[in-house]
């Protein structure tokens, strides 16, 4: 089977061909193409939700076009039928909406699909939620307009489960067969820092999250503080590490571990960030520079303390058998160190894709649908009826 699967839940568009069998055989990314927003949301210092509906509706066209033409099914196409279905009239009233709702979109894609005949593709995957809520529906009807124009099935996809799927993007998919099972993944991004008890694939349980800010999005806070620039997770990693290659040791413990002893598995990084301000207001300009990287090493180091104490004791609470790191969040290189370590010493097998599939992309959205599938753990939608979920749980 081949899976065109679509990815937009909040600042990039990303495009992906899988190919898979319908029995358990680990499934190929034949293209993955990522279209990032990062420039034209950096001024603001976060991303706005209209820019990347925007950018996402300019995006997407392109990138199919690519897509088909790397995988070579734009010189594999099916003959369309030469006497297309009219639109019913309740067809006709959708279509309107999204013609409407998706003008930019429209422009561009509606005169490739009445030029293009259909690729060889069995299903259209795509990101339902949860995300940016405008961003989310660009994608959507990007969807319902390809399902709708080449009469493909569309499978609704949750990004959170994607993520956790990433981490056998590598060709790691043949561990599904190993004993992995229970698991504990971690998803540590902008929007979402969350525990996961992964009972078997599909049976997911979120057994703890954060309560305010999510450890990607104090990154980028604290970043701001520090005059750093939008994102602040890349820019606060290598700062962290120069500065601990340079000393040869830890970060002074001067900020605090936030609920590391609350005994459950919620996460509150809000209070580390003011700690951090309170930090810098002691200091003068010419102290915060000479004192920035230690203060970046320390934040991060207190970020990684938390996080790493809370996967582990919920491992050991719930006996896994490995440990599944995803997320933009997930190609920080010092928190990858410290939980490959604690799972190194547990005997825990220790699972997260390379950097290219931490952030968001499409492949992962493909990935888990190719394995839903192999699992007969989805089923189609009808154009008519996709929607987008903001607020889409993984349990």
């Amino acid at each position: 089977m081949t899976i065109l699967a679509i990815e937009t839940s909040c600042d990039d568009s990303g495009i992906a061909v899988i190919t898979g069998q319908t029995t358990n055989q680990p499934p190929k990314v034949l293209v993955n193409l990522v279209s990032s927003q990062i420039k034209i949301h950096a001024k603001w210092g976060g991303v706005v939700p209209m820019l990347a509906k925007r950018e996402h509706q300019r995006n997407l066209t392109p990138l199919l076009k690519t897509a088909l033409q790397k995988s070579g099914l734009a010189q594999k196409p099916i003959r369309r039928r030469k006497n297309q279905p009219t639109a019913s009239p309740s067809e006709k009233i959708i279509l309107e909406e999204i013609f409407d709702r998706e003008s930019t979109l429209v422009k561009k894609l509606i005169p490739f699909l009445e030029k293009c005949p259909r690729p060889e593709i069995d299903y259209l995957a795509v990101t339902r939620g949860p995300g940016l809520e405008p961003a989310l529906w660009v994608g959507v009807n990007f969807a319902r307009l390809l399902s709708r124009y080449w009469a493909i099935p569309i499978l609704p996809i949750n990004h959170l489960e994607g993520h956790l799927i990433a981490a056998f993007a590598d060709g790691e998919s043949r561990g599904l067969a190993r004993n992995l099972f229970p698991a504990i993944g971690l998803i540590v991004s902008g929007g979402h820092t969350q525990l996961v008890l992964i009972k078997k694939m599909g049976q997911y349980e979120i057994i703890g999250e954060t309560r305010d800010d999510a450890a990607g999005e104090a990154f980028d806070k604290v970043a701001k503080m520090l005059g750093l620039g939008y994102p602040g997770g890349p820019i606060i990693s290598k700062i962290a590490d120069k500065f601990r290659s340079s000393k040869k040791i830890k970060p002074q413990s001067t900020l605090p571990r936030p609920m590391i002893n609350s005994g459950d598995f919620d996460f509150s990084f809000s209070g580390l960030k003011t700690a951090v301000l309170y930090q810098l207001q002691k200091m003068t300009p010419t102290q915060i520079k000479k004192n920035l990287p230690a203060v970046a090493a320390e934040f991060e180091q207190a970020v990684i303390d938390v996080i790493t104490k809370k996967t582990a004791a919920a491992a050991k609470k719930y006996q896994a058998r490995s440990l599944w790191l995803s997320g933009g969040v997930a190609a920080n290189k010092a928190l990858r160190q410290s939980l490959s370590q604690t799972a190194s010493q547990n005997n825990w097998k220790f699972l997260s894709p390379s950097n290219d599939y931490c952030t968001d992309n499409g492949a992962m959205i493909g990935l888990a649908a190719c394995l839903k599938l192999q699992n007969g753990q989805v089923q189609t939608v009808n154009w008519q009826k996709l929607t987008a979920d903001s607020n889409l749980r993984i349990s």
